[in-house]
């Protein structure tokens, strides 16, 4: 194949992702249009390398050493609306997508508002806020298998979503591109909602570089089990939504906001934010994520589960 001529080598990856963190790519491609990125990954298979999809780089951790293999870029962004629905494809910016469906007056991403990366990793882990997450708006995902290099239409059954889970992250099963819907509204009331939003995000959400939520929210059901006096204490401040409580409030009550290991800390402002302080390695926000199970698992017999994805060598 003659694609691995536009490969680049040895390409630092922590610019790429808003941790800024992690080492090189042993090879770089970036891909467009999605076609590109089909053939790259054939390469990858039948060259034997390990390869990994980078979308916007928002729920990611690199390892400081790099990843040993090719990471593909998905730049293939292209968003086509016809009617109250849009064919999107994978590489397209989430933050895009949900201003032109206000400017269209089309309702349905409001709770999107403020959440960086690409809809093809919104998709992948069924990204979500405020009660509503994003296989609400999907009607079908174009599904690139790897294995037969077949891309087939998913219907949101077929893509097995739960809470920040898909099939992708099941099998090695690419997103390439999604056709969403959507709700006509008139523009003032999905702008009214966006600000809401926006408000809301702004007074917990870390200034500093961090990936979005380290861990994921408690089912009331785990507290029920494990530890009813905190699921009492839940329910009187009010963080249970959705039939879940906040990672970031149980992490927060014992403590660890502005807990440091290294260049790493626990956010300030929310206590399911790991924020780069300037100088944090990969190693560093790992002890401090092991520190955070460990007392959690200690204090309330609670076991976090990492939302993040690591990439490691």
């Amino acid at each position: 194949m003659a694609i691995e001529k536009k490969f680049q080598q040895n390409v630092p990856l922590a610019s790429l992702t808003t941790f800024k963190i992690g080492g090189p790519a042993k090879l770089f491609f970036q891909a467009a249009p999605p076609a590109d990125l089909v053939e790259a990954v054939a390469w990858a298979k039948q060259a034997g390398e390990k390869y990994f999809i980078l979308g916007g780089g928002s729920n990611l951790l690199v390892s400081d050493k790099g990843f040993d293999g090719l990471v593909i870029k998905n730049l293939s962004d292209s968003i086509e609306w016809q009617d109250s629905e849009a064919k999107v494809e994978a590489g397209a910016v989430l933050a895009r997508l949900v201003v032109e469906a206000a400017d269209k007056g089309l309702s349905g991403l409001e709770w999107a508002a403020g959440i960086p990366g690409t809809v093809g990793g919104a998709v992948r882990g069924n990204a979500g806020a405020y009660g509503s997450s994003i296989q609400h708006n999907i009607k079908t995902v174009a599904v690139l298998d790897p294995e037969t290099n077949n891309v087939t239409d998913y219907t949101p059954d077929e893509c097995k979503f739960a809470y920040r889970h898909s099939i992708f992250k099941e099998k090695k099963l690419i997103a390439l591109s999604a056709v969403m819907k959507f709700t006509p509204t008139r523009p003032e009331e999905i702008r009214r909602a966006m600000a809401g939003n926006l408000a809301e995000r702004a007074k917990i959400h870390a200034v500093k570089p961090n990936a979005g939520s380290v861990f994921k929210n408690f089912l009331s059901s785990d507290l029920k089990d494990a530890n009813p006096e905190l699921l009492k204490e839940a329910e009187k401040e009010g963080v249970i939504r959705g039939g879940r409580v906040s990672a970031g409030w149980v992490i927060s009550r014992l403590g660890f906001r502005g807990k440091r290991v290294g260049g790493a800390m626990i956010s300030e402002e929310h206590g399911n934010f790991i924020v780069n302080t300037g100088n944090a390695t990969a190693e560093d926000v790992l002890v401090l994520m092991s520190l955070v199970k460990q007392k959690v698992r200690v204090e309330y017999n609670l076991q976090l589960v990492n939302e993040i994805e690591y990439l490691d060598y």
